[in-house]
């Protein structure tokens, strides 16, 4: 059986781990969280130039890695090797048992850990790889426990989250561990010398993702601003949010946008659209603007840009990453029609 993320940074904490591990699931955040970890237990801050190195795996191959595994250290001392993204490249067979052969017999002095968001169950390499004990998997957090474990992670720095506070960056923020985790950080440093966060504090610092950032990028949709509307992109997905579950924010967005207005256009107030509509009035007041600035016309070549990379996350193998910014490249184009 696998190890979940948090049972195994609590055995890193404890001096214990294998000369191999695979790290697999769609939180990127408990990648980090476990690579740092090791690599602050593994190799002191001096070494880190002849003793850590990271490959990516679209760019290289198991004879690279496991060359760099078992290479003695220049300097003396533990090696650590990250091989990052093993789900984009596709292992030739010999590739693949050469990997699985490492596993079961790494170099002494040497740890190994190879990430993968995604991992297809049906493959001879990721079904031996994720049975493996020294597996571990990096799924999304369950919702349920995500309110202990924010004030799990608090009490670990020193800090208490009082009342309702635990919840309401919960509810604002979402099951996003890396996104929760900079939001907590956040109001550390707020808080400064005075140990408890408050539920005031939270909701007087910690935004409410889903429509902040939601409505951030459809302005710089409307704006043209290429750049500015991929930088939230990657901020988004860097927070750990999913490119399927972003696609549907982009799309909720827009589809508000749209029901906004056919509803503007009758001259109702943002109090009876919201009633109309189901939304909440803060919904609808930060949609007014961009529905008077998108044409009927605009909105349906939206759609149809949506619908057409919704078909490419679910049935194809390009990059759902490249996919969305393709996707933020032609609602830019879309956008600067007819202006």
């Amino acid at each position: 059986m696998p190890l979940s993320a948090g049972q195994f940074l609590q055995q890193i904490q404890q001096g214990q781990w294998s000369g191999f591990h695979f790290l697999y699931g769609e939180e990127r955040f408990f990648h980090s969280e476990i690579i740092n970890a090791l690599l602050n237990q593994i190799v002191a801050p001096d070494d880190r130039d002849f003793n850590f190195e990271i490959f990516d795996a679209k760019e290289s191959g198991p004879n690279a890695w496991i060359a760099a595994a078992r290479t003695l250290s220049f300097m003396g001392g533990d090696k650590f090797i990250v091989v990052r993204n093993l789900h984009e490249r596709t292992l030739e067979a010999d590739e693949a048992d050469s990997l699985m052969a490492y596993a079961d017999k790494p170099a002494e002095g040497s740890c190994m850990v190879v990430t993968a968001d995604k991992i297809d169950r049906k493959r001879k390499l990721y079904k031996t790889l994720a049975k493996r004990k020294d597996a571990v998997e990096c799924g999304p957090p369950d919702e349920g426990s995500l309110v202990s474990w924010l004030k799990l992670r608090a009490q670990e720095h020193g800090y208490t989250l009082a009342g309702g506070a635990a919840k309401l960056i919960v509810g604002r923020v979402g099951a996003k561990s890396g996104a929760l985790a900079m939001e907590l950080e956040k109001l550390m440093t707020f808080a400064g010398t005075n140990k408890t966060i408050k539920e005031q504090d939270a909701a007087s610092l910690v935004g409410d993702v889903h429509v902040e950032d939601g409505f951030a990028l459809t302005d710089a949709l409307k704006e043209k601003n290429t750049e500015k509307a991929l930088r939230i992109l990657d901020n988004q997905l860097s927070h750990g949010e999913e490119p399927i579950r972003m696609l549907g924010l982009i799309t909720w967005q827009l589809r508000t946008i749209w029901e906004v207005k056919s509803h503007a256009d009758k001259r109702l107030s943002p109090q009876q659209i919201a009633k109309a509509i189901g939304a909440n009035p803060f919904v609808v007041q930060k949609a007014l603007p961009a529905a008077n600035r998108y044409s009927v016309e605009e909105l349906k070549q939206c759609f149809r840009e949506l619908s057409q990379t919704d078909r490419e996350l679910k049935s194809t193998s390009k990059s759902p990453e490249g996919a969305l910014r393709t996707l933020i490249w032609n609602l830019c184009a879309t956008s600067a029609r007819k202006r």
